[in-house]
């Protein structure tokens, strides 16, 4: 609903725009009219056209009042002040001034003049039409074309002397000699208008609303379409200025115009003229255009060098401002320098063509020549230490760990945390496993395409560091990937904003098949009946996938690496896994086959083809979706699976499971020590020198959102609302969430941890987290398209800096 009304502001402020456009140039224009007719023609045309922009401004202003209402007021907060509020101040002006002068040039009422009713020109103690512009002219007596002075000021518009012979233009109607008599229409129909007329038309109260209007309206589609950042007073101060001057502007033009049209004998410009004037405007604009865009993209481009704090501008949500805490740097914050590691691992990231189990190719980045990487399993308060080698990916390599609160320094951030790891470099990290849980590996530099080829695999912290043994059950990682197998475009390199979530095709070519592990068919194993299972659901890419597990009750035993407390069984319901996310279905193995399978995939279904990329209205791909894959656990080779329901239920995590003690990160009396809102939205615009629709937070792209500012301790409070056109992943490093309420309905059920929150469109999150590990984190979608086009921004510790700058000229690319 809510991507629907955001598509529908952004195509009615273009097409109210434009109607503005051609109702301006009308009213400019109506004056010019060669004879009478033509300008009541003309008039009665350009209030056609007026009505069609005050519908087109009506309908708009409906649709941003509802987009606020779909959503939250606050976050249509610029939409309300900057799009519709200017526009309908400017729209009720039009109506209350140009409308009634239109209507007046259009002739429609004189039937209420010759019948002396409301509209006649008696009744402005004005002759009408009997009182000398329907009598035969008398002899000798001069045309009143060419016999009517300047005309001087009434009480609307213009009137010329009264009496027999002349023209006057009442407040009730036009001008009598325009629209009297058929005889005087024979006469004077087909001529020149009266000069009174022509002032009529040029009245600057029939111009310059309508003119205004269209200034504002086109400024009301330049903020719908770029919104600017928060806070919006300075924009909007500034809105009101630039229409105030072009309304003074405008204002002084028009008299003079007024002043010449009104002069008899006045004849418009030769068509010669109107062509080279004509051409001038074209070009001039043309120019314009083309110089600002070229601005534009220029000051979009990404510094060379640049430092990665960012500390330039803060969010300090409420809380005191930096310098409290004394000065650290990120490259001090490590994990344990001393000690022998409990467990050691080697990841060498390579370039290599790697076929699929199912027997498709893929041209890939891979950590130790599988797809995904290896699995790694520690035990939990192990030291664990893994060197990661760089073979020969000529971008660089980083190591993430998604989900594993580690120190700062072992992140894994290109340009934050740490420097790419050049072809032939070596980087080891170490940290301490303090929770156990489902948690997974991936490259941070140029993390958008990297991690679709294939630098990704995953980590298990069990509470022993043992491999499972038969009689402990089945304890099986099931990692999910669209991979792009056949032919790759530029050697698989992402172009910025060619691909992801606009295009389906995470900026590579080749065909997008996504598969459990490396196999995009099916997949048995046997399972011996009672055996208790555990599927650790992994979601490797940028959308949310949806799993079916068909043939047995189950419970949703973790998310995210966090254990839900007293999970209920569940029985046909679906599960949808935001990207980056996970979770840890457990069942005891039942007499028949058991088969998990997805039902929905915007990664490499049909549905992501379209222009909302991975939710089309909520379908996440469930139309049109290839064949996907599934695992089948059955304790013979011949059981068959039921097959999966597409229309189940979904599983909600608000209202699952059973909350045991108090709720944790519940504030005191002072409330939260930090409140952060962050509004997901889109814009279009220009970002890196190239055109694009931007994933922006607070309408600002990196670098200019500024960082969250904490202090070590704090109890915070973000607030996430999606008024976009796509799902947002919102990945925190280094710590995890706690949701608190979705959409103003408070999470009831066990608490609902995680570090990967899908925000759909519309909807609205509240969570809250300890700040409990100082660092610069980064805080971005793990869309990581929408990450690489400037949906990132950092969670920044006072006091704490980093050493490390992103740039081209430095190798580092995080996303």
């Amino acid at each position: 609903m809510v991507e629907n009304l955001f598509e529908q502001n952004l195509l009615w402020a273009v097409l109210a725009a434009v109607c503005w456009l051609f109702a301006a140039r009308g009213a400019r224009r109506l004056a010019t009219r060669p004879h009478s007719r033509a300008l009541r023609r003309r008039a009665r045309l350009g209030l056609a056209l007026l009505t069609t922009a005050l519908l087109t401004l009506t309908v708009r202003a409906a649709l941003a009042v509802a987009l606020a209402a779909e959503t939250d007021w606050w976050g249509a907060t610029d939409f309300l002040l900057l799009a519709v509020a200017p526009q309908v101040a400017a729209g009720a002006v039009v109506t209350w001034l140009s409308v009634p002068a239109y209507w007046r040039l259009t002739g429609w009422d004189r039937g209420a003049r010759r019948s002396g009713g409301p509209g006649a020109g008696a009744g402005a103690g004005v002759p009408g039409p009997s009182a000398g512009a329907g009598r035969p002219k008398a002899e000798g007596a001069t045309p009143a074309s060419s016999a009517v002075p300047a005309p001087a000021p009434s009480a609307f518009g213009l009137a010329g002397p009264v009496g027999e012979g002349a023209t006057t233009l009442t407040e009730a109607g036009p001008p009598v000699a325009e629209v009297g008599s058929a005889a005087q229409g024979e006469v004077q129909g087909a001529a020149t208008p009266a000069p009174v007329a022509r002032s009529a038309a040029a009245d600057p109260r029939l111009v310059v609303p309508v003119r205004v209007g269209g200034v504002a309206v086109g400024l009301g589609a330049l903020f719908t379409l770029h919104p600017p950042a928060p806070p919006y007073t300075g924009f909007l101060v500034l809105e009101v200025t630039l229409l105030a001057l072009a309304a003074s502007g405008l204002v002084l033009l028009q008299q003079r115009r007024r002043a010449a049209v009104g002069v008899p004998g006045w004849r418009p410009a030769s068509r010669g003229r109107r062509l080279v004037r004509a051409l001038a405007v074209v070009t001039c604009g043309a120019l314009l255009v083309a110089g600002g865009y070229g601005l534009a993209a220029r000051e979009s481009r990404l510094p060379d060098r640049m430092a990665t704090a960012h500390h330039h501008a803060y969010d300090t949500g409420g809380g005191p401002g930096p310098g409290a805490a004394p000065a650290r740097s990120v490259a001090d914050l490590t994990g344990p320098s001393t000690g022998a590691a409990d467990r050691r691992f080697t990841l060498t990231a390579a370039t290599r063509t790697v076929r699929l189990a199912s027997g498709e190719t893929v041209d890939a980045l891979t950590f130790n020549g599988v797809l995904p990487g290896p699995e790694l399993r520690v035990g939990k308060g192990e030291l664990v230490e893994v060197t990661l080698v760089n073979q020969d990916v000529t971008e660089g390599v980083t190591v993430h760990w998604h989900g594993v609160d580690v120190p700062n320094a072992e992140d894994g951030v290109a340009g934050v945390t740490q420097d790419a790891v050049r072809p032939g470099g070596r980087h080891v990290y170490r940290f301490r496993a303090n929770r156990t849980g489902t948690f997974w590996y991936h490259a941070h530099q140029q993390s958008s395409s990297a991690v679709a080829r294939g630098l990704f695999g995953a980590l298990v912290v069990t509470d022993e560091a043992r491999q499972p043994t038969p009689s402990d059950g089945v304890d099986r990682i099931v990692v999910a990937h669209a991979w792009s197998v056949g032919t790759t475009s530029g050697g698989g390199s992402a172009v910025r904003g060619s691909g992801g979530a606009l295009s389906g095709r995470n900026g590579l070519g080749g065909d997008l098949r996504t598969a459990f592990g490396d196999d995009t068919g099916e997949r048995r194993e046997r399972v011996a009946a009672g055996t208790p299972v555990r599927l650790r659901l992994v979601n490797a890419d940028n959308c949310p996938r949806t799993y079916a597990l068909t043939g047995t009750a189950f419970k949703v035993a973790a998310i995210d690496g966090n254990e839900v407390s007293a999970p209920s069984d569940l029985d046909g319901t679906l599960l949808r896994v935001a990207g980056g996310g996970r979770y840890d279905l457990t069942f005891r193995q039942p007499q028949s086959a058991v088969r998990l399978t997805v039902t929905g995939d915007a990664n490499a279904g049909a549905g992501s083809q379209g222009f909302e990329g991975c939710g089309e209205d909520g379908a996440y791909g469930t139309h049109g979706t290839r064949e996907s894959p599934s695992l089948i656990l059955a304790p013979d080779a011949v059981a068959e699976a039921p097959a999966a329901v597409a229309d189940a239920p979904l599983f909600d995590p608000l209202h699952y499971g059973t909350a045991t003690g108090p709720r944790p990160l519940t504030p005191g009396d002072d409330g939260f020590d930090r409140d952060f809102r962050m509004v997901l939205g889109n814009s279009v615009g220009f970002y890196d020198g190239a055109p694009m629709m931007l994933w922006t937070v607070n309408n600002a792209v990196y670098p200019d959102i500024p960082s969250l500012l904490v202090g070590e301790g704090d109890l915070v409070r973000v607030t996430f609302l999606n008024r976009s056109l796509d799902d947002h992943p919102m990945h925190l490093h280094g710590h995890r969430m706690l949701v608190l309420s979705r959409d103003g309905e408070r999470a009831d059920g066990s608490p609902w941890w995680t570090d990967t929150l899908n925000v759909a469109p519309g909807e609205r999150y509240e969570i809250a987290f300890r700040a409990d590990n100082p660092g610069v984190w980064a805080d971005h979608c793990h869309n990581l398209d929408h990450a690489r086009d400037g949906m990132v921004l950092h969670l920044a510790y006072d006091g704490v800096s980093s050493p490390y700058e992103t740039g081209a000229s430095t190798g580092n690319t995080p996303e």
